[in-house]
Formats: structure tokens, sequence, C-alpha cells
């Protein structure tokens, strides 16, 4: 008979992403054995600042920094064998090993060649990472077509290297031909991706039951989401999402483990709300420009190199216009993509959307990362720092969040100032000595949003972290 058994804890992010999920998950990850990913693939980055280690994760779990740590990738994901054998490589770079701590599900679907050339013939236009997430997830749905299988998962493709290796072919075949591409190299792509396929072959978990083992034998698991609950494929603002379930409860489906074993849900957002991408986003600062601007140069044409050369972040600060107020504080606080490199459209804390996703998803525990950019407010002309507390929709006060996108357009934010915070937070590394006005701000967004904040991020390093309670 086993011992006691483990348990098993859910992060979630609760805005559009970038919320800092990974940094807070790693200041909690000394009590678990095991980091879980279960759902998305190489589209999402999360970015581990460790002493002189910087590593932008997007594929392998982010316990990488704990030695004895198992890292495991469900069925729920999708998978680039290309791209993750590289992000393997520069984790090794930095000193890390990952021999027998990385498994990945025989289940887990497997990202063609295919699927990355019709990503960036068709998904433009939602702003795809174009990285054949959704094509991917497609396939997985589609099965197979006139007989030819189009849904190839890691274990199957392990069992018959060849046969798999003709089917990848021919899937990539039927793409090049419908389009008439030309400059393509197939061979080339095709015995880049097999290889790396069967380099993946020592990561290969063969037991379904491997999680729930584990887990009955004592050991604990924290489930890592990637994306965030804005972006799920079913409740978020189609088509501006991603095409996997982000929702807490999809840690059990693709995370491989019984949900008897559940503990609690973490919830992560940041004082400053921003998105990558096109959709309705009710707090953004100079809404409907700031949307074009993003989407200029297929969202390329306002890098951090671009922008600096062309604004000066302290001067738009003090602007009247939203839109400027928006580029400054994304310049100042770094919101630009870790995969894409991509400007993100800012926009201020919305705690209607935070507090409904926060009941939807049973969140025990809630962490603010970038309090310490709510600093900047002070430097602006506005009257306070700008929280959302409700919504005005066709002249009637809702506190919930349209699930249609003409409607969500025409919200009108009702917005709450608070006193602005005019003391340097990045040093402070306990609760009694922050100031007032944090703990004011602190006490009212538990109170709108009805959950606990357990934790503050005041600066990008994992040290800069003030745990509350």
């Amino acid at each position: 008979m086993y011992g006691k058994p483990g348990r098993a804890t859910v992060l979630i992010g609760l805005q559009y992403g970038d919320e800092g999920k990974a940094r807070v998950m790693d200041t909690m990850l000394k009590d678990y054995d095991v980091v879980a990913r279960f759902n998305g693939g190489s589209n999402a980055g999360h970015t581990l600042s460790v002493g002189s280690h910087k590593i932008a994760l997007h594929q392998v779990p982010s316990g990488i920094f704990y030695d004895n740590m198992k890292l495991y990738i469900g069925s729920g994901c999708v998978l680039n064998p290309v791209k993750i054998l590289d992000e393997i490589r520069e984790i090794n770079s930095h000193g890390i090993g990952l021999d027998k701590r990385l498994f990945i599900s025989g289940f887990t679907t497997l990202i063609q060649p295919h699927h990355l050339l019709f990503d960036t013939i068709y998904s433009k236009e939602i702003g795809s990472t174009m990285n054949g997430i959704g094509p991917a997830y497609a396939d997985r749905v589609l099965r197979a077509t006139k007989g030819e299988i189009k849904n190839i998962r890691l274990g199957d493709y392990l069992s018959k290297p060849d046969a798999f290796k003709s089917l990848v072919q021919n899937n990539l075949e039927q793409i090049v031909r419908k389009h008439k591409i030309k400059d393509i190299n197939l061979a080339s792509k095709i015995e880049q991706f097999h290889e790396s396929v069967l380099s993946m072959g020592e990561y290969l978990s063969r037991d379904p039951l491997m999680l729930q083992r584990l887990v009955e034998n004592g050991e604990s698991v924290f489930f890592e989401g990637a994306q965030s609950i804005m972006l799920d494929v079913v409740t978020g603002m189609t088509p501006y999402v991603t095409s996997s379930s982000t929702v807490a409860a999809a840690a059990y489906v693709g995370g491989d483990l019984p949900t008897k074993y559940h503990y609690k849900t973490i919830g992560v957002a940041k004082a400053i709300t921003s998105r990558v991408g096109h959709g309705p986003f009710v707090s953004e600062f100079g809404i409907g420009i700031s949307e074009e601007y993003w989407a200029e140069g297929g969202g390329f044409a306002h890098t951090y190199e671009k922008e600096c050369s062309q604004w000066k972040p302290e001067e738009l600060l003090k602007s009247d216009d939203p839109f400027h107020i928006g580029i400054a504080l994304r310049m100042l606080t770094g919101e630009y993509g870790a995969t894409t490199t991509k400007p993100r459209r800012m926009g201020m804390l919305d705690l209607v959307m935070v507090r409904q996703n926060c009941r939807l998803n049973g969140v025990d525990e809630l962490y603010i990362n970038k309090f310490d950019c709510l600093t900047l407010y002070s430097k602006t002309r506005l009257p306070g720092i700008p929280l959302v507390t409700g919504y005005e929709l066709d002249g009637q006060q809702i506190d919930f969040m349209p699930f249609s996108i003409e409607e969500t357009k025409r919200v009108k934010p009702t917005i709450k100032y608070m006193q602005f915070i005019n003391e340097d937070l990045s040093g402070i590394r306990e609760y009694a000595k922050l100031p007032a006005e944090v703990k004011e701000i602190i006490k009212f967004i538990e109170e709108a949003v009805g959950t606990k904040v357990c934790g503050i991020g005041v600066g990008a390093e994992r040290e800069q972290f003030v745990k509350i309670g």
C-alpha cells in the first residue's frame, strides 16, 4: 500500500497572459516534487531570472532551477520537437541538466511542419505567434481525412517511426501543392523533424498513470498554466483566443491526474494589464488607436529599440493622451513579448475581469506582479492610480464581462483613482514595511475581487517579492 498521498495545486493567469506566472510559482516550488504543463505549446513564453541566469521557457516546465524536481508535459499540450530540443540545449548551456527529470506524455500531439506552414498562411489576422499551435489542435479534433491520420502523437510516432514519417511528409506535401508554395526544401524539413522526434524518445513517459502513481506515493504536483483565462478557447473572445483550454479545471484533463487530488488554485494578475493581439480590451490606454498601432507591420513595427528611438517615456507620461501614457508604461515596464518580441497593448488593472475569473476558477490565493510599476502613475497628470471597478453597457451598470465582442467593445469602464505611491518598492520584502498607500490598494482589491491577496511582485528578480499573510 502507498502512504499518505500528495496533492496538486493549479496556477493560472487571470488576464491576457504575461502576468509573471513563472516567477510566482518559483517562490513556492520548494514545497512540490513535480511541475506539470497541461496546455499550449511553444507559443507560451515564461521568463525566469535567477541570479545571472535569465531563461525564456516555452515548452519545458518552469521548475528547472530545482535540481531534483520532475518536469512533466501532459497530454493536453502540443509539442514542437525541433524547438524543444533547442530549448533543452539552451537550458543545458546554463549548467542545468534535464536527464531523468523531463517526462513527456505519449498522448502529446506533435506540431508537424505543415502546421507551421498553415499558420503562416491563415492565422496572421488573429495575432497568432505562427508556431503551428492552432493547426495542431485543429488536427487533433479532425483526427484523420480520407483515412490518412492528421493527429500524430509522440507515442504513436516513436512506436513506428518510418510509417509516421511518411504521413508527416504527405501532410506537408498536400499543403505545399494546394498553395503552390515554391522554394521549400521538403526533404530537409522532414528529416529535421524526424530526427528531432527520435531524440524525444529519452523523455517519453510510457505510463499513462505516471503522475497518479507519484501522487499516490506522496509526491505533490504543481500545474503550470500556459496562456491565461481571457484567451481560453471556449470562454475567451473568439477568434482572438488561444487554441486550448486555459481554465483551472483543464489542468486535470490535460495534466493526466484525477481531480480528487486537487488542493488549491492560485491566480496571478499584474498591476498594469497588457495583451498581445487583436480583440476588445476595456481598460486599454488609447483604446482603438493602440490596437491599430500594435498591428502595424504584423505587430513588429514598434519594437523596444524602435520605440526608444522615437519616444521619450518620461515626457509621454505627462501627456494628456492616454495612448501616449500606454506607450510610456510599456517602455518603462518592459512589456514586450518573450516569444515574439512584439509590443504589448497596455491598460489599467481591471478588477471586474479579475473578480470574474477568480470566481469562475475557484481561486483561493491571488498574487499581483509589477506592483512597483504603480509608482509610475505619480509622474502622470492623472488624479491618482486608476483601477477599473465597474462596467457600463448601453447605459446600464453591469458587474460582469459580456461574452460577445460587439457588446464588450461598447463597454465603458468605471474608474476609481487611488492615492499615488511615491516610494520605491523594489527593495521592500516585508508587508509591514510597505507604504500605507500600497496597503490601502491591496485592501481595496481584496474587497472588490473577494479573494485574498497573498503576495505582490515589486521587481523582476526572484527575490523581489512580498508575501502577505
